[in-house]
Protein backbone atom coordinates (compact mmCIF):
# COMPACT_ATOMS: atom_id res chain seq x y z
CA UNK A 1 0.00 0.00 0.00
CA UNK A 2 2.85 2.33 0.85
CA UNK A 3 4.46 1.68 -2.54
CA UNK A 4 1.17 2.41 -4.31
CA UNK A 5 0.72 5.71 -2.44
CA UNK A 6 4.29 6.78 -3.29
CA UNK A 7 3.79 5.94 -6.97
CA UNK A 8 0.42 7.72 -7.00
CA UNK A 9 1.99 10.80 -5.46
CA UNK A 10 4.78 10.61 -8.07
CA UNK A 11 2.28 10.40 -10.96
CA UNK A 12 0.04 13.19 -9.64
CA UNK A 13 3.00 15.55 -9.22
CA UNK A 14 4.12 14.97 -12.81
CA UNK A 15 0.91 16.47 -14.24
CA UNK A 16 -0.02 18.76 -11.34
CA UNK A 17 1.23 22.06 -12.81
CA UNK A 18 -0.58 21.61 -16.13
CA UNK A 19 -3.67 20.34 -14.30
CA UNK A 20 -3.82 23.38 -12.00
CA UNK A 21 -3.35 25.63 -15.03
CA UNK A 22 -6.27 23.83 -16.70
CA UNK A 23 -8.47 24.38 -13.65
CA UNK A 24 -7.56 28.07 -13.44
CA UNK A 25 -8.28 28.46 -17.16
CA UNK A 26 -11.66 26.73 -16.75
CA UNK A 27 -12.66 28.98 -13.84
CA UNK A 28 -11.51 32.17 -15.58
CA UNK A 29 -13.13 31.46 -18.96
CA UNK A 30 -16.42 30.16 -17.59
CA UNK A 31 -16.88 33.05 -15.16
CA UNK A 32 -15.93 35.51 -17.90
CA UNK A 33 -18.41 33.83 -20.26
CA UNK A 34 -21.27 34.18 -17.76
CA UNK A 35 -20.38 37.80 -16.92
CA UNK A 36 -20.15 38.77 -20.61
CA UNK A 37 -23.39 36.89 -21.38
CA UNK A 38 -25.27 38.61 -18.53
CA UNK A 39 -24.02 42.06 -19.61
CA UNK A 40 -25.01 41.32 -23.23
CA UNK A 41 -28.51 40.38 -22.12
CA UNK A 42 -28.75 43.52 -19.98
CA UNK A 43 -27.58 45.78 -22.83
CA UNK A 44 -29.99 44.07 -25.22
CA UNK A 45 -32.87 44.56 -22.76
CA UNK A 46 -32.02 48.23 -22.20
CA UNK A 47 -31.83 48.83 -25.95
CA UNK A 48 -35.17 47.08 -26.59
CA UNK A 49 -36.85 49.11 -23.81
CA UNK A 50 -35.37 52.36 -25.16
CA UNK A 51 -36.43 51.72 -28.76
CA UNK A 52 -39.93 50.41 -27.94
CA UNK A 53 -40.53 52.68 -24.96
CA UNK A 54 -41.20 49.62 -22.81
CA UNK A 55 -41.09 49.39 -19.07
CA UNK A 56 -39.14 46.54 -17.44
CA UNK A 57 -42.46 44.71 -16.90
CA UNK A 58 -43.44 45.05 -20.57
CA UNK A 59 -40.04 43.77 -21.70
CA UNK A 60 -40.35 40.82 -19.35
CA UNK A 61 -43.88 40.13 -20.69
CA UNK A 62 -42.46 39.87 -24.24
CA UNK A 63 -39.20 37.98 -23.59
CA UNK A 64 -39.85 36.05 -20.39
CA UNK A 65 -37.19 35.34 -17.78
CA UNK A 66 -33.48 35.13 -18.53
CA UNK A 67 -31.75 32.09 -17.02
CA UNK A 68 -28.14 31.00 -16.57
CA UNK A 69 -28.32 28.59 -19.51
CA UNK A 70 -29.34 31.51 -21.81
CA UNK A 71 -25.99 33.16 -21.11
CA UNK A 72 -23.71 30.25 -21.82
CA UNK A 73 -25.26 29.80 -25.27
CA UNK A 74 -25.20 33.48 -26.18
CA UNK A 75 -22.96 34.07 -29.26
CA UNK A 76 -19.31 33.18 -28.56
CA UNK A 77 -20.00 32.52 -24.88
CA UNK A 78 -20.57 28.87 -25.77
CA UNK A 79 -16.89 28.69 -26.76
CA UNK A 80 -15.82 30.40 -23.52
CA UNK A 81 -17.97 28.11 -21.42
CA UNK A 82 -17.66 24.73 -23.12
CA UNK A 83 -14.21 25.24 -24.67
CA UNK A 84 -12.33 24.53 -21.38
CA UNK A 85 -14.45 21.41 -20.83
CA UNK A 86 -13.63 20.03 -24.29
CA UNK A 87 -9.97 21.05 -23.88
CA UNK A 88 -9.82 19.21 -20.54
CA UNK A 89 -11.31 16.06 -22.10
CA UNK A 90 -8.84 16.15 -25.00
CA UNK A 91 -5.83 16.81 -22.72
CA UNK A 92 -6.80 14.01 -20.35
CA UNK A 93 -7.19 11.62 -23.30
CA UNK A 94 -3.74 12.60 -24.62
CA UNK A 95 -2.22 12.34 -21.15
CA UNK A 96 -3.75 8.87 -20.71
CA UNK A 97 -1.31 7.74 -23.44
CA UNK A 98 1.51 10.04 -22.40
CA UNK A 99 1.40 8.79 -18.80
CA UNK A 100 2.90 5.52 -20.07
CA UNK A 101 5.05 6.67 -22.96
CA UNK A 102 6.76 9.45 -21.00
CA UNK A 103 8.37 6.74 -18.86
CA UNK A 104 10.27 5.53 -21.92
CA UNK A 105 11.34 9.00 -23.05
CA UNK A 106 14.83 10.43 -22.59
CA UNK A 107 18.27 8.90 -22.24
CA UNK A 108 17.91 7.79 -18.64
CA UNK A 109 14.41 6.37 -18.97
CA UNK A 110 12.22 6.47 -15.88
CA UNK A 111 10.66 3.10 -16.71
CA UNK A 112 13.84 1.24 -15.70
CA UNK A 113 13.66 2.72 -12.22
CA UNK A 114 9.94 2.11 -11.92
CA UNK A 115 10.02 -1.51 -13.09
CA UNK A 116 12.95 -2.41 -10.86
CA UNK A 117 11.31 -1.12 -7.70
CA UNK A 118 11.03 -3.80 -5.00
CA UNK A 119 7.23 -3.88 -5.14
CA UNK A 120 4.44 -5.45 -7.14
CA UNK A 121 4.30 -3.98 -10.66
CA UNK A 122 0.52 -3.82 -10.34
CA UNK A 123 1.09 -0.79 -8.11
CA UNK A 124 2.56 1.06 -11.07
CA UNK A 125 -0.48 0.23 -13.22
CA UNK A 126 -3.03 1.25 -10.60
CA UNK A 127 -1.13 4.43 -9.74
CA UNK A 128 -1.46 5.57 -13.35
CA UNK A 129 -5.10 4.49 -13.60
CA UNK A 130 -6.11 6.18 -10.34
CA UNK A 131 -4.19 9.35 -11.32
CA UNK A 132 -6.29 9.76 -14.47
CA UNK A 133 -9.49 9.06 -12.49
CA UNK A 134 -8.54 11.59 -9.79
CA UNK A 135 -7.90 14.24 -12.43
CA UNK A 136 -11.20 13.45 -14.14
CA UNK A 137 -13.35 13.52 -11.01
CA UNK A 138 -11.50 16.63 -9.80
CA UNK A 139 -12.57 18.50 -12.94
CA UNK A 140 -16.13 17.19 -12.61
CA UNK A 141 -16.26 18.40 -8.99
CA UNK A 142 -14.90 21.79 -10.05
CA UNK A 143 -17.68 22.09 -12.64
CA UNK A 144 -20.36 21.37 -10.04
CA UNK A 145 -18.85 23.92 -7.63
CA UNK A 146 -18.66 26.57 -10.35
CA UNK A 147 -22.39 26.63 -11.12
CA UNK A 148 -23.52 28.32 -7.84
CA UNK A 149 -20.77 30.93 -8.33
CA UNK A 150 -21.93 31.53 -11.91
CA UNK A 151 -25.50 31.96 -10.68
CA UNK A 152 -24.33 34.61 -8.21
CA UNK A 153 -22.53 36.52 -10.96
CA UNK A 154 -25.59 36.46 -13.24
CA UNK A 155 -27.84 37.44 -10.32
CA UNK A 156 -25.62 40.41 -9.44
CA UNK A 157 -25.65 41.80 -13.00
CA UNK A 158 -29.28 41.28 -14.10
CA UNK A 159 -32.32 42.93 -12.44
CA UNK A 160 -34.44 40.58 -10.35
CA UNK A 161 -37.46 41.31 -12.61
CA UNK A 162 -35.68 39.70 -15.58
CA UNK A 163 -33.56 36.96 -14.05
CA UNK A 164 -34.84 33.63 -12.78
CA UNK A 165 -32.54 31.40 -10.78
CA UNK A 166 -32.51 27.72 -11.67
CA UNK A 167 -31.16 24.91 -9.56
CA UNK A 168 -27.72 23.41 -10.20
CA UNK A 169 -29.42 20.19 -11.28
CA UNK A 170 -31.67 22.00 -13.78
CA UNK A 171 -28.68 23.78 -15.30
CA UNK A 172 -26.59 20.62 -15.58
CA UNK A 173 -29.50 18.82 -17.25
CA UNK A 174 -29.88 21.52 -19.85
CA UNK A 175 -26.82 20.73 -21.94
CA UNK A 176 -25.79 17.46 -23.55
CA UNK A 177 -22.11 17.69 -22.51
CA UNK A 178 -22.87 18.42 -18.85
CA UNK A 179 -25.68 15.85 -18.80
CA UNK A 180 -23.19 13.15 -19.82
CA UNK A 181 -20.40 14.36 -17.52
CA UNK A 182 -22.68 14.83 -14.50
CA UNK A 183 -25.72 12.56 -14.96
CA UNK A 184 -28.74 13.03 -12.70
CA UNK A 185 -29.38 9.35 -12.04
CA UNK A 186 -27.02 6.98 -10.29
CA UNK A 187 -27.68 4.27 -12.91
CA UNK A 188 -26.54 6.67 -15.66
CA UNK A 189 -23.49 7.61 -13.60
CA UNK A 190 -22.53 3.94 -13.25
CA UNK A 191 -23.10 3.30 -16.96
CA UNK A 192 -21.26 6.38 -18.30
CA UNK A 193 -18.29 6.20 -15.95
CA UNK A 194 -18.23 2.41 -16.20
CA UNK A 195 -17.84 2.83 -19.96
CA UNK A 196 -15.24 5.56 -19.46
CA UNK A 197 -13.13 3.52 -17.03
CA UNK A 198 -13.42 0.48 -19.31
CA UNK A 199 -12.25 2.60 -22.24
CA UNK A 200 -9.26 3.75 -20.18
CA UNK A 201 -8.39 0.18 -19.21
CA UNK A 202 -8.67 -0.89 -22.88
CA UNK A 203 -6.36 1.99 -23.89
CA UNK A 204 -3.81 0.99 -21.22
CA UNK A 205 -3.98 -2.62 -22.45
CA UNK A 206 -3.32 -1.54 -26.05
CA UNK A 207 -0.33 0.58 -24.93
CA UNK A 208 1.13 -2.30 -22.90
CA UNK A 209 0.65 -4.66 -25.87
CA UNK A 210 2.62 -2.26 -28.05
CA UNK A 211 5.32 -1.85 -25.36
CA UNK A 212 5.51 -5.63 -24.91
CA UNK A 213 5.60 -6.75 -28.54
CA UNK A 214 6.59 -3.44 -30.26
CA UNK A 215 5.80 -3.60 -34.02
CA UNK A 216 4.19 -7.03 -33.75
CA UNK A 217 2.02 -5.60 -30.99
CA UNK A 218 0.19 -3.36 -33.51
CA UNK A 219 -1.26 -6.49 -35.13
CA UNK A 220 -2.28 -7.85 -31.70
CA UNK A 221 -3.97 -4.53 -30.90
CA UNK A 222 -6.02 -4.71 -34.11
CA UNK A 223 -7.07 -8.27 -33.24
CA UNK A 224 -7.85 -7.25 -29.65
CA UNK A 225 -9.99 -4.32 -30.74
CA UNK A 226 -11.83 -6.52 -33.27
CA UNK A 227 -12.75 -8.95 -30.47
CA UNK A 228 -13.94 -6.06 -28.28
CA UNK A 229 -16.01 -4.65 -31.16
CA UNK A 230 -17.65 -8.05 -31.55
CA UNK A 231 -18.52 -8.18 -27.83
CA UNK A 232 -19.74 -4.57 -27.84
CA UNK A 233 -22.12 -5.30 -30.73
CA UNK A 234 -24.04 -7.93 -28.72
CA UNK A 235 -26.50 -5.40 -27.15
CA UNK A 236 -27.36 -4.12 -30.63
CA UNK A 237 -28.15 -7.65 -31.82
CA UNK A 238 -30.33 -8.01 -28.72
CA UNK A 239 -32.32 -4.99 -29.90
CA UNK A 240 -30.76 -2.13 -27.96
CA UNK A 241 -32.75 1.05 -28.73
CA UNK A 242 -35.48 -0.83 -30.67
CA UNK A 243 -39.08 -0.94 -29.41
CA UNK A 244 -39.75 -4.37 -31.02
CA UNK A 245 -36.86 -6.14 -29.29
CA UNK A 246 -37.42 -9.70 -28.04
CA UNK A 247 -35.63 -8.77 -24.80
CA UNK A 248 -36.83 -6.44 -22.05
CA UNK A 249 -34.86 -3.17 -21.62
CA UNK A 250 -33.71 -4.35 -18.18
CA UNK A 251 -32.27 -7.54 -19.71
CA UNK A 252 -30.41 -5.57 -22.37
CA UNK A 253 -29.08 -3.15 -19.75
CA UNK A 254 -27.97 -6.15 -17.67
CA UNK A 255 -26.14 -7.54 -20.72
CA UNK A 256 -24.44 -4.13 -21.23
CA UNK A 257 -23.25 -4.02 -17.63
CA UNK A 258 -22.13 -7.66 -17.84
CA UNK A 259 -20.10 -6.92 -20.97
CA UNK A 260 -18.51 -3.88 -19.32
CA UNK A 261 -17.42 -6.07 -16.40
CA UNK A 262 -16.10 -8.80 -18.75
CA UNK A 263 -14.19 -6.38 -21.01
CA UNK A 264 -12.81 -4.31 -18.11
CA UNK A 265 -11.92 -7.38 -16.01
CA UNK A 266 -10.36 -9.29 -18.93
CA UNK A 267 -8.37 -6.29 -20.13
CA UNK A 268 -7.20 -5.49 -16.61
CA UNK A 269 -6.03 -9.06 -16.06
CA UNK A 270 -4.16 -9.10 -19.39
CA UNK A 271 -2.55 -5.70 -18.73
CA UNK A 272 -1.19 -6.88 -15.38
CA UNK A 273 0.04 -10.09 -17.03
CA UNK A 274 1.91 -8.08 -19.68
CA UNK A 275 3.39 -5.77 -17.06
CA UNK A 276 4.62 -8.66 -14.92
CA UNK A 277 5.72 -11.14 -17.57
CA UNK A 278 6.34 -9.43 -20.91
CA UNK A 279 7.83 -6.02 -20.19
CA UNK A 280 11.43 -6.46 -19.12
CA UNK A 281 14.24 -4.07 -18.33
Amino acid sequence: MSAFVKLLNFEVKRFAKLYIALMVLTVALQLAGVAIGANDWLNSANEAMRVNQWTLGQYHHVTGYIQLNSMVYDHYNGLLYFGPILLSIVLLLIYSCFIWYRDWRGKNTVVYRLLTLPSNRANLYFAKLVTILLFTFGLVALQILLVPLERLIAQSILPAELYRNITVSEFLNHTVILKILIPSYFSDFVLYYGLGITGLIVLFTAILMERSYRLKGIGYIVLYLAVLAGLASIPYFMGYGRYDSYFYPGEIMGACLGLIVIIAGGSLWYSLYLLRKKISV
